[in-house]
């Protein structure tokens, strides 16, 4: 028998170990799906309600589409290896499948633990790539032969994908376990759900690129991914189902493709080279986001180290809890800390102006900013997310140091005051709290602690 561990891949097409396992079925037996809920990533501090979830429902969702091609998805509880040996004990399965996962340590050791167990008992323990990152000696190996992502994308958009829905697959699905799990029995994680949330699962995730994936939306996409009004309807919102796994980024560049494509058969020049240009537009921020994940995968300490000599690293309580809660008394950092507490989305610029008022004008250390703000993302990606938190707040080797002013950001992303009424209806009356501190003096003085702190590069 084979086992398909599911890990942020909860889908079925695209999928490529679930696609080599049943080739291989015949040769190394049945296929066993299998999803596991494990207590201490709950209890991890960057878990929150809000992501279990809508990783509840992307199950459910995945669980249909199991359903759909004659399968299932078998859900267990506790940690991964205890898991695997007692499934092994019963049915002596031969072969672990798995997508990489690039991610934090505490995940990256958890696989090195599963990697070791598996050579313990002579299971073949597959891992695949994804998202085009390479993992150690590939990455070296593809160094060397210097491919561009721009193949990849190109590659990517063209190739056949591979997806079982319509079909009856279900001679290769082993028997399945007698006990099934009751998800009443998983504990909770922290915190509460966020009304205001998108809805996990693979069914979501195509109404949401659906939605986006049209000659209006593209053409706009790249005048409002700035301000947060225009961003709440204006990005893809793919990012929460990129980030699980939901739909893979081979499918997004050929939901890009197709727009295009189809936009040239129309054949009016001026609308052609428009689209073409947000496309590309669109293509560059994927090409971002692999960067992230490779520069992740090839340096785990970016969610731990200190970069530089000086680093802040003293907690003000108080300031720190201001910023979290939306009392800081600068309307457009109160709003969006607002925003993200009921919705759990903000767009990339008011991310990165969360972080930089936090970071360079508070004079907070990153460490805490980055895991409250983990907690609050539903599209959390560590690798993005680290990343993207090091070079707003100063801390990473990023040769441009970026500072977002907040009362500029206002001016610019919402001048008329659309967004900071919505979300902070004390403004302007008695009840709002005087600013925490003099905006130039604290910019002044961050931007001169910046400068002297990257001076001593560790």
């Amino acid at each position: 028998m084979q086992v398909l561990w599911f890990k942020r891949d909860l889908r079925l097409s695209d999928h490529l170990p679930l696609f080599e396992a049943m080739r291989n079925a015949k040769h190394h037996g049945l296929v066993l799906p299998l999803y596991i809920h494990e207590p201490s990533h709950l209890a991890d501090s960057h878990t929150a309600r809000q992501h279990q979830a809508f990783v509840h429902e992307c199950l459910d969702d995945l669980q249909q589409q199991f359903r759909a091609v004659g399968g299932y998805l078998h859900e267990e509880l506790g940690e991964v290896v205890d898991v695997l040996a007692d499934l092994h004990a019963q049915y002596k399965f031969t072969h672990l499948w798995a997508h990489q996962e690039t991610t934090q340590l505490v995940q990256f050791q958890r696989d090195k633990a599963v990697a070791a167990w598996c050579r313990s008992v002579g299971v073949a323990f597959i891992e695949l790539p994804q998202n085009n990152v390479q993992r150690g000696a590939s990455f070296f190996r593809a160094l060397e032969e210097k491919p561009s992502f721009q193949t990849y994308l190109d590659r990517a958009a063209q190739e056949p994908i591979k997806n079982p829905a319509g079909r009856d697959l279900s001679a290769f699905f082993a028997p399945r376990p007698p006990q099934d799990l009751n998800r009443s029995n998983v504990p909770l994680a922290a915190g509460a759900d966020k009304p205001l949330r998108m809805k996990g699962g693979r069914t979501q995730a195509r109404a949401v690129a659906a939605k986006f994936f049209t000659p209006a939306k593209l053409k706009a996409y790249p005048f409002s991914i700035s301000s947060p009004l225009k961003a709440w309807n204006g990005c893809s919102r793919l990012s929460p189902y990129l980030a699980y796994g939901v739909v893979s980024d081979r499918e997004v560049l050929q939901k890009l493709n197709v727009l295009v494509n189809t936009v040239h058969g129309q054949g009016d020049p001026h609308a052609i080279a428009k689209v073409e240009d947000a496309a590309r537009f669109y293509v560059d921020r994927l090409i971002w986001r692999q960067g992230y994940f490779q520069q992740f995968e090839n340096h785990g300490g970016l969610e731990t180290d200190a970069f530089y000599q000086g680093e802040p690293s003293e907690i003000n309580a108080a300031d720190l809890q201001a910023w979290q809660n939306g009392q800081t008394g600068f309307p457009y950092i109160d709003a969006l800390q607002r925003c993200l507490f009921q919705t759990g989305w903000l767009n990339m610029r008011a991310r990165a102006t969360l972080v930089s008022f936090a970071c360079v004008q508070l004079g907070l250390p990153w460490q805490p900013v980055a895991l409250y703000l983990a907690q609050q993302f539903v599209d959390f990606e560590p690798a993005i997310h680290y990343g993207q938190v090091r070079i707003a707040s100063g801390t990473s080797h990023f040769s441009q140091m970026l500072v977002y002013d907040p009362l500029k950001q206002q001016a610019e992303q919402d001048p008329k005051g659309e967004f900071v009424k919505r979300w902070l209806p004390e403004f302007g009356t008695a009840q709002y709290l005087a600013p925490l501190i003099d905006n130039a003096e604290s910019l002044k003085q961050g931007k001169a602690r910046l400068h002297a702190m990257r001076q001593n590069r560790l």
